[in-house]
């Protein structure tokens, strides 16, 4: 029996579609207006913050780490800290409400195009200034040239080179941790040093191109997946793309995630298109910047089994997805030449005990004094294996791009620490594919993020004294998922309330 290559698109014949759009209305020069409203608002609220620098909550110390310096006057010793903060907070809210703006233009007819226009403009300071909210690309910096020095990054951080010019961008919290990082993304690491001469403003310059060029891929890559599925390519363009979270991080903060979904997302897209082992390749070279990818790998897999007819079919497939995708990440890690170390290291990021952090939160909640850290966080991987197999049980109904953002969502919320930018791969699916309810969430999400963290990467919750931001994260947690149950049971309660024939 042959093994067909056919992969769900949006839902099974006869379910009712995920994300529908008949297309909205023409846009007339009110929302033109509007559009360029947010436009200019949004771009008032970045070139601030990319002015006023990452001062702010900076955890690095070194002088001339960026072309230019902070804007004297906008400094914390100028203004003052809680005045400074003020500012800053107040730049990130209207830019947010630029954004929210820019979404009731989509509701009026505004197209794709003109959006990414806007997210375009929004992007200038940010591509200008210095890497904003995080400290995260100065370390990479640090860790290709590390590697040409002489250092395994699998065994020691860049600090054990001493103070040198080469790995000063380090910051002093993970200088001496070994990197969770895939060998792949090392070794990229390692070869743009190379070129680069250790050059550290050039290797920043060139993790940003290559950071703008992933974010741009993901750009169109969402508005075609939203198309295939039936729905709005503006909608999710606007939610997935244009997203002040998402350019925060990705073209300001310039985090590797950009490089993974750089990858994944047209993975994914391959798989809708019927070309689920093509899109399992791309979705290993994600792996081969963050391993969390392979649990796409998985989900491909297995919709492209559940989709053949009889079980032999299916274990076939299950077995050539099951064996393509580990067999080629395998093989990218032993030619990398750091072999499996980094296992070891994937837990490193758990080192930061962040409130944001649902598992943290539950074990200083429990006890503020000696948190349970490693029994929540075994609890937080028990809890993500069992809704990840009930989530692929939901793969015939909801389809491959519903079921893939909630199983990123629970991968990322039962890890071992929670940073704004992890939710960047979540928001993406869920703006390609998300019902109505769950791209509200995501609203929510995009903006109550954008304050959780100070420029500089310092976050917001360290200000308070413990349990209190621990205990907030746990009632907001379950207000979500109260609210989530009382949704699904009214949604059901309407479906079978709803005369046979007709759609719903």
């Amino acid at each position: 029996m042959a093994v067909s290559t056919s992969v769900a698109g949006s839902t099974a014949a006869g379910a009712a579609p995920t994300a529908t759009d008949p297309g909205p209305p023409r846009a007339g020069g009110a929302t033109i207006a509007l559009l360029v409203l947010s436009g200019l608002l949004g771009l008032v609220g970045t070139t601030y913050l990319a002015v006023a620098g990452h001062g702010l909550g900076l955890h690095l110390d070194e002088p001339d780490l960026w072309f230019f310096d902070d804007h004297s006057e906008l400094t914390p010793d100028a203004l003052g800290y809680d005045t400074a903060r003020a500012w800053s907070s107040a730049a990130l809210g209207v830019w947010a409400a630029a954004w929210l703006l820019a979404g009731l233009a989509v509701r009026r007819g505004v197209r794709a195009r003109w959006l990414l226009l806007v997210g375009l403009v929004w992007s200038v300071p940010l591509v200008i200034g210095p890497p904003l909210f995080t400290a995260d690309p100065w370390f990479y910096g640090a860790i290709g040239n590390a590697v040409q020095l002489g250092v395994d990054p699998f065994e020691d951080g860049p600090g054990v080179l001493g103070d040198i010019a080469a790995v000063r961008g380090a910051e002093e919290f993970w200088r001496f941790s070994p990197t969770p990082y895939s060998p792949p993304f090392v070794l990229l690491l390692s070869g743009l040093s190379r070129l680069l001469d250790q050059g550290e403003l050039a290797m920043l310059v060139a993790l940003r191109v290559l950071c703008v060029a992933a974010w741009a891929v993901c750009a169109v890559v969402v508005a075609r997946i939203a198309r295939h599925l039936g729905g709005s390519p503006s909608v999710a363009v606007w939610l997935g793309a244009v997203n002040p979270l998402v350019l925060l991080h990705l073209v300001s903060g310039n985090h590797n995630d950009a490089l993974m979904l750089g990858l994944l997302l047209p993975g994914l897209l391959l798989a809708l298109l019927d070309r689920p082992l093509l899109g399992i390749v791309l979705c290993v070279g994600a792996a081969g910047i963050k391993a969390t990818a392979l649990v796409v790998v998985l989900v491909i897999g297995v919709d492209w089994a559940q989709r053949q007819e009889g079980w032999p079919a299916r274990l076939r497939a299950l077995v050539l997805a099951g064996g393509l995708g580990a067999g080629l990440f395998a093989l990218s890690v032993q030619l990398s030449g750091y072999g499996w170390s980094f296992l070891g290291n994937l837990d490193t990021p758990g080192k930061a005990l962040e409130a944001l952090t649902p598992t943290t939160a539950l074990a200083f909640a429990l006890d503020v004094d000696d948190p349970p850290i490693d029994g929540a966080r075994q609890a937080g991987i028990v809890v993500a294996v069992v809704l990840g197999l009930l989530f692929l049980t939901r793969l015939r109904s909801w389809g491959l791009v519903r079921v893939t953002s909630w199983i990123a969502l629970t991968v990322v919320l039962t890890g071992s620490v929670v940073w704004p930018w992890y939710l960047i791969w979540p928001t993406m699916l869920f703006a390609a594919a998300g019902v109505l309810a769950e791209r509200l969430v995501v609203v929510l999400w995009s903006v109550a993020l954008l304050f959780t963290v100070l420029p500089g990467g310092h976050p917001v919750f360290a200000l308070y004294e413990r349990p209190g931001p621990e205990q907030l994260v746990l009632v907001v947690l379950g207000v979500a998922v109260v609210a989530g149950l009382v949704h699904v049971g009214v949604s059901r309660r309407r479906r079978r309330r709803q005369p046979a024939g007709v759609p719903t």
